[in-house]
C-alpha cells in the first residue's frame, strides 16, 4: 500500500502511524528529519524518478509512505506516480498558496496560479501584468526579485508568505518599494510563495466578486482545434490556423486579398467583434483583426497568458495601409504575418519588436528550446552591454552583435548553449540574467516489449534524462529496431516529443560495438542491443548507457557538434538573380569568406557581428582553408563565389581539401554561362560544351584536345576565362580549331559584365570576331552549325540554336531533320524497367562502398 500525505508544518497522528508502519518513507530531508525516519527506511525526495524506482522494487504488499509539501495533488508528486503505474491513496493538505490566501483572508476562486518549478518566472510576470490576482509557487532564482523587476512601475502589491504552515511562518504585504527593501536587505526565508495583487488585499477590488467559472473560459473542448500543439510524427508543424475578424465590407475585401496572397482559406469571424475575437483566440494560431488597435487591445487584454501559447495578432486599419503586430511578434509569428499582409494589401508592416528593428537575433526564435530570462538577456543585448556566450560544445550560432561574445569581459548577462538542463548548466556560475539554449543534439535509442504503453516509455525517458541532467528540448530523434517501426507506444512518444522516429535493421544494429548487449535480445530480434546500438548506428556518442525497466530500455547519445559550411553561388551579379537560399545562408553566417569583389557584392546582407574574410585574386587556397577551419570552430560559414559554386568555382577545391567534421552545403547559383545565354537569346538550346581556356592549372594540350572534341561534335561551345593580359594566344587558338569545323558565318558572341550595369554585348561571326574585344570579365559563345541569328518582336537581334523538335519541322534550322516521335519507340514493361533501375542503384551503391573503403585505406 502506498499512501501520500500532504504536509504543511503539521505532523498528524495518521501520518506518524503510517510512517512507523512503513518499510519505506519518501520525502524531503526536513520532512524526514521532523518525523525521525531511520536512514535505512528513508528515501530523500529530490528527483521523483529514483524514488519511484525504489518503490517499484519493493514487494507488492510493502507499505510506503510519501510525505509531500502542501497538497500533493497540486503541482505535486501524485501525477508522476500515477504515470508510472502506481496507485497511491492520498491524504491531502492545503497547498502553500491556498494557505497564503487564507492567511490574508482573501478569496482565491478568481485567482490565476503559476508554478515556477515547472518552468520560468516569465509566465507569472506576464499573467500578473494583466490579471489582478496571481499566486506564484517560487523556485530558486524564480521568486520575489524577478517578480518585482518584471512588474516594476505597475503599482502591484506582493504578499510574501514565508515558511507557510511552519513555526517560523511570516506573512508580509509589500508595495513595490517595500518589496525592493526586503530584497536589498536579503530578508527572505525559503521556502516562500508570493501572491501578486493589483490592489491592496483589504480593498473591495481585491476581494472581488464570485466568478462564474474557475480557469480559462476559452479552453477548447477535446474535439476543438488545439492551436500551436499539434505536430506530425516526424516533428514538422502543421500549417497554422489563421482567423480574421471581419465586420465591415472593407474588412471582408481585405480578408479576401489576404487569403489570395497567403494561398489559404482563413477562418472568418463576422458579427460582434468582441465575441468573434474571443472565439478566434481559442481556435487559431494567428489572428488578423480588422478592428481599431485600441479596441483589439482592450478585447484581448484579459486573454493574454504567455507568449509561448498566445496566438499572434496583427491589426489592419480600415484603409489597409498598415499591418501592426500587436502580440506574438516572434513566437506567435505575427511579425512575419504582418509582412505578408502588408504585401498583399500594398501597405506597410509596422514592426516594433526591438530585435527586428535593430537586427538582433531573437533568442526565442532560433529553432532551439530555451530556458531562462529571455527578456533580461535580450534587453542587455539591445542596450549594448557585454553579454557572455558559453558553448559547451561548438554548436553553431547565428551572427550576434559585437557586444555578445565568448570573450566578453564583465558581462551583464549570459547566453549558455548546452544540452544539459538549465539547472545543471548554470550550477556554480555567478548569478546573471541568463538564457540557456538547448541545441537539437541528443538522440534517444529505445527498445520495448510489444504493446508497451506510451506513458511508461515517457516516464522512463524523463527519468533517464533527469538523472543525467539532460534537457528534453535537445532531443532530436527517437531510434529503435526496424521490427518496432509500427510500435504504437514508440510512435506516440515521438509524436509527443515532436521528433522524427527512425529505425535500423538488425544487421546495422548487430554491427555496433554496444557496451551492454543481451543474449536474450539477440535471440529475439537478431541483435544483442537495441537502445545503445541505435544510438551508435546514428553515429552519435553514447553518453547515457542502457537503462531498463521490465518493459523497455533507453539510452541517450550526443550527435557530435560541428560547424556548417555553405559554399554559396552569387549568380552573375544582379541582386534579383541571387537565390533566396543563398541570401539565407549569408544572413545566417557568422563567418563570411570570399574573393573581395564578391564579398563587396553582398556586404549589405551580412549580419552585424559576423566575421568577414575578403581576399585578393590568387589566394584561393588560403581562403578555402580559412573557411573550412572556421566551420571546424563551430561557425556557420558562407563561402561566397560568383555564378555557381560547382562550375569553375570554389565547391570542388573545398571538397578536395577535406571537410571532415563539418556539414557542407553547396548552394547553387545562376552560372555566368546561363546568364549570358539568356542575354543572347537561346544559344544553348541544344547540346553544348563548356570549356575554360585558363591553363594556369590545366595543361594546354589537354584544353586543346577538349576544344577539338567540341568542334568535331558540332556543339555550341562556351569559353570561360577566354583572355587576360598574360594569356593572349589561347582564344585565337581555340577559334582557329572551331573554324576548321564550322562555316565562317557561324554566330559568335561576347558578353562582358553580364547582368551588371557595365554589361556589354557583341554579336559577330566566326570570320569577323576579333579576340581583342575580349577581356577578363567576358565570356565567348561559339555557335554550332545550326545556330542562327533571329530578330525578336521588339527588334532585338538574338542568337538561337534550334532544339530540333520534330513538330518544328525544320522551320528554324532551315533544313529537314529525320525526327520521330517517342510514341513510336518500343517501351520496357514496368518490371523490366524497375529491375534495370534497381540494378543500376546496386552498382552505384557498390561503387560507393569501394570508394569509401579505398578512402579509409
Amino acid at each position: 500500500m502506498i499512501r501520500v500525505h500532504g504536509y504543511l508544518g503539521e505532523i498528524t497522528r495518521a501520518m506518524a502511524d503510517d510512517v512507523a508502519a512503513s518499510q519505506l518513507v519518501v520525502g524531503g530531508k526536513r520532512h524526514l528529519d521532523a518525523l525521525d525516519v531511520p536512514a535505512d527506511r528513508r528515501q530523500v525526495l529530490g528527483l521523483i524518478g529514483p524514488a519511484i524506482e525504489r518503490i517499484q522494487s519493493l514487494d507488492d504488499d510493502a507499505r510506503v509512505t510519501v510525505i509531500a509539501s502542501g497538497d500533493p495533488l497540486f503541482f505535486g508528486v501524485v501525477r508522476r506516480m500515477r504515470q508510472a503505474g502506481l496507485a497511491p491513496e492520498v491524504v491531502t493538505a492545503p497547498s502553500s498558496l491556498q494557505a497564503a490566501f487564507a492567511a490574508i483572508a482573501l478569496p482565491w476562486d478568481d485567482a490565476q496560479l503559476v508554478s515556477s518549478h515547472t518552468g520560468g518566472i516569465e509566465s507569472a510576470i506576464r499573467l500578473a501584468k494583466v490579471h489582478p490576482k496571481v499566486g506564484v509557487l517560487t523556485a530558486p532564482r524564480k521568486g520575489l526579485p524577478e517578480l518585482v523587476e518584471g512588474l516594476a512601475g505597475l503599482g502591484r502589491f506582493f504578499v510574501l508568505a514565508e515558511r507557510i504552515g511552519e513555526p517560523g511562518q511570516r506573512i508580509r504585504v509589500l508595495d513595490e518599494d517595500a518589496a525592493r527593501s526586503v530584497i536589498e536587505a536579503e530578508d527572505l526565508t525559503s521556502p516562500y510563495v508570493v501572491i501578486v495583487l493589483a490592489h491592496h488585499p483589504d480593498s473591495p477590488e481585491a476581494i472581488g466578486r464570485s466568478p462564474e467559472l474557475v480557469g480559462d473560459a476559452n479552453t477548447p473542448a477535446p474535439e476543438d482545434p488545439a492551436p500551436g500543439s499539434d505536430t506530425d510524427p516526424d516533428g514538422s508543424d502543421r500549417s497554422p490556423i489563421i482567423g480574421q475578424i471581419v465586420n465591415t465590407d472593407a474588412a471582408i475585401a481585405h480578408a479576401q486579398a489576404i487569403d489570395k496572397a497567403l494561398g489559404v482559406e482563413t477562418k472568418k469571424y463576422p458579427g460582434p467583434a468582441t465575441a468573434g475575437l474571443v472565439e478566434a483566440w481559442g481556435q487559431c494560431d494567428l489572428i488578423v483583426s480588422h478592428l481599431a488597435l485600441g479596441a483589439t487591445t482592450r478585447i484581448i487584454a484579459p486573454l493574454l497568458a504567455s507568449k509561448k501559447t498566445d496566438p499572434g495578432v496583427v491589426v489592419v486599419d480600415e484603409a489597409g495601409r498598415f499591418a501592426i503586430p500587436l502580440v506574438g511578434g516572434h513566437v506567435g509569428g505575427a511579425n512575419e504575418l504582418a509582412r505578408q499582409v502588408s504585401e498583399a494589401l500594398g501597405g506597410t508592416a509596422v514592426v516594433s519588436t526591438a530585435t527586428d528593428s535593430l537586427g538582433v537575433p531573437a533568442l526565442d526564435q532560433l529553432g532551439w528550446a530555451y530556458e531562462g530570462d529571455v527578456a533580461g538577456v535580450t534587453g542587455a543585448i539591445i542596450a549594448g552591454r557585454p553579454v557572455a556566450v558559453v558553448r559547451e560544445h561548438p554548436w553553431p550560432l547565428p551572427p550576434l552583435p559585437v557586444n555578445v561574445s565568448e570573450r566578453a569581459e564583465s558581462p551583464a548577462a549570459r547566453i549558455v548553449v548546452s544540452d544539459r538542463t538549465a539547472e545543471a548548466a548554470l550550477d556554480g556560475v555567478p548569478e546573471l540574467p541568463s538564457v540557456v539554449l538547448h541545441p537539437r543534439s541528443l538522440v534517444v535509442g529505445m527498445g520495448c516489449n510489444s504493446g508497451t504503453d506510451v506513458d511508461h516509455l515517457e516516464v522512463l525517458l524523463d527519468d533517464v534524462l533527469a538523472e543525467a541532467s539532460l534537457a528534453p528540448g535537445s532531443v532530436s530523434a527517437l531510434l529503435s529496431h526496424e521490427v518496432k517501426a509500427g510500435e504504437l507506444g514508440l510512435v506516440k512518444l515521438a509524436h509527443r516529443l515532436g521528433v522524427e522516429y527512425r529505425t535500423f535493421s538488425a544487421e546495422e544494429l548487430a554491427g555496433q560495438d554496444a557496451p551492454n548487449p543481451s543474449a536474450t535480445v539477440a535471440r529475439e530480434v537478431g541483435t544483442g542491443s537495441v537502445a545503445e546500438a541505435s544510438v551508435l548506428a546514428e553515429k552519435a556518442e553514447l553518453i547515457v548507457p542502457k537503462h531498463k525497466t521490465g518493459e523497455a530500455t533507453c539510452a541517450v547519445g550526443r550527435i557530435p557538434a560541428c560547424g556548417h559550411l555553405a559554399v554559396v553561388g552569387l549568380g552573375p551579379g544582379a541582386r534579383d538573380l541571387l537565390a533566396p537560399r543563398a541570401v539565407k545562408a549569408i544572413q545566417d553566417a557568422t563567418f563570411v569568406a570570399g574573393y573581395a569583389p564578391y564579398v563587396r557584392q553582398i556586404r549589405d546582407l551580412v549580419r552585424p557581428g559576423a566575421e568577414i574574410l575578403a581576399t585578393k585574386m590568387g589566394t584561393e587556397e588560403e581562403r578555402t582553408e580559412a573557411a573550412i577551419e572556421a566551420a571546424r570552430r563551430g561557425n556557420n560559414v558562407a563561402f561566397v563565389c560568383g555564378g555557381d559554386p560547382a562550375i569553375y568555382a570554389m565547391a570542388s577545391p573545398t571538397l578536395e581539401m577535406g571537410t571532415d567534421g563539418i556539414d557542407v552545403e553547396i548552394v547553387p547559383g545562376i552560372t555566368a554561362e546561363l546568364a549570358i545565354s539568356a542575354i543572347l537569346g537561346a544559344p544553348l538550346g541544344h547540346d553544348h560544351a563548356t570549356i575554360s581556356l585558363s591553363d594556369l592549372h590545366t595543361d594546354w594540350n589537354l584544353i586543346l584536345k577538349r576544344v577539338r572534341a567540341a568542334a568535331e561534335g558540332d556543339m555550341v561551345t562556351t569559353f570561360y576565362n577566354p583572355r587576360s593580359r598574360t594569356r593572349t594566344h589561347q582564344l585565337p587558338d581555340a577559334l582557329a580549331i572551331m573554324a576548321e569545323h564550322r562555316p565562317p558565318t557561324t554566330p559568335v558572341a561576347m558578353v562582358s559584365h553580364a547582368e551588371r550595369r557595365q554589361q556589354e554585348v557583341v554579336m559577330s561571326t566566326l570570320a569577323e570576331f576579333k579576340p581583342e574585344w575580349v577581356g577578363m570579365t567576358a565570356m565567348v559563345v561559339v555557335g554550332s552549325s545550326t545556330t542562327k541569328f533571329v530578330t525578336s518582336g521588339d527588334g532585338r537581334r538574338m542568337m538561337v540554336t534550334p532544339r530540333d523538335y520534330h513538330w518544328m519541322d525544320g522551320a528554324i534550322s532551315a533544313h529537314k531533320q529525320k525526327n520521330y516521335s517517342h510514341r513510336d519507340l518500343p517501351r520496357a514493361d514496368d518490371a523490366s524497367y524497375n529491375g534495370q533501375r534497381k540494378a543500376r542503384q546496386e552498382v552505384s551503391d557498390e561503387a560507393g562502398n569501394v570508394i569509401e573503403e579505398y578512402t579509409k585505406g
